[in-house]
């Protein structure tokens, strides 16, 4: 799983040199799919009204990467000092910060949008909630949790795709078992 910040002009440019990359996949993806219905009493009853889909809701869950230091080996002290805590606080800024993009002093410069990419698809929208556990049964790592709401979907595999292997446009790619000639 990968996030990215996107202009707010045009959501297919990227405004981070580098996209941030978790350093452990989560263990739980679910996407879930409400239907917005308006339920209003009248004097004759209720009156139900149905305005289609509510924006698609992204949940995940799972651990930071060990709290490892090359010189004191697994370490709850000094876990600033490790590449979980780094990733983990990336991930934790991004969700503060939500797509703003600030100047040295502080201020707002621009306020972009969110962009998870995943196996399943290529998502733009924003953090709702975050979470973060530490438990004695994992000393040595937190549990995360968010919430992310999708306001456009860029790109979408379905589970039938994934099933079956690569992508169409993988199959696009050379045959490289054919024997390779040599020139002299």
């Amino acid at each position: 799983m990968a996030f990215q910040v996107t202009s707010p002009f045009d959501n297919h440019k990227v405004l981070m040199p580098h996209a941030l990359v978790l350093h452990v996949n989560p263990s739980n993806f679910q996407e879930g799919f409400n239907q917005k219905i308006e339920r209003i009493q009248t004097r004759g009853g209720f009156v139900e009204q149905h305005w289609g889909h509510e924006l698609t809701t992204l949940t995940a869950s799972g651990s930071t990467g060990a709290f490892m230091n090359i010189y004191n080996g697994l370490s709850s002290v000094m876990r600033q000092r490790t590449i979980a805590w780094d990733r983990y606080r990336d991930l934790f800024d991004l969700f503060l910060n939500n797509g703003a993009l600030h100047d040295p002093f502080g201020n707002i410069v621009l306020h972009g949008n969110i962009m998870l990419m995943y196996d399943r698809g290529t998502y733009i929208g924003s953090f709702r909630t975050f979470e973060v556990e530490e438990t004695d049964t994992s000393p040595f790592s937190f549990n995360l949790s968010w919430t992310f709401k999708v306001e456009e979907t860029l790109t979408k595999f379905s589970l039938g795709q994934l099933n079956r292997g690569s992508p169409q446009f993988q199959s696009q790619n050379v045959n490289l078992t054919a024997p390779i000639t040599r020139l002299a």
